[in-house]
């Protein structure tokens, strides 16, 4: 699955990002996208952070790096 970041970044699994709120930064571990159209996945809490038990939205993420 392939989503955007607040920066219209294309993140997916395995990307680096930090968290725009907090300034954690982290991998992407998983994109819960079932069933949402491309605006929905974008501005609901959908992704997953290796290490981070929230999960957040696609728009609070900056892609750093791609794996």
């Amino acid at each position: 699955m392939k989503t955007y970041d607040r920066n219209r970044n294309a993140i997916t699994i395995g990307s680096q990002v930090m968290i725009s709120g907090t300034g954690r930064t982290g991998k992407i571990v998983a994109i819960h996208a079932d069933g949402l159209t491309d605006d929905q996945v974008r501005r609901n809490k959908t992704v997953e952070i290796e290490g981070i038990s929230e999960k957040y939205e696609p728009m609070e993420l900056i892609r750093l790096g791609f794996h």
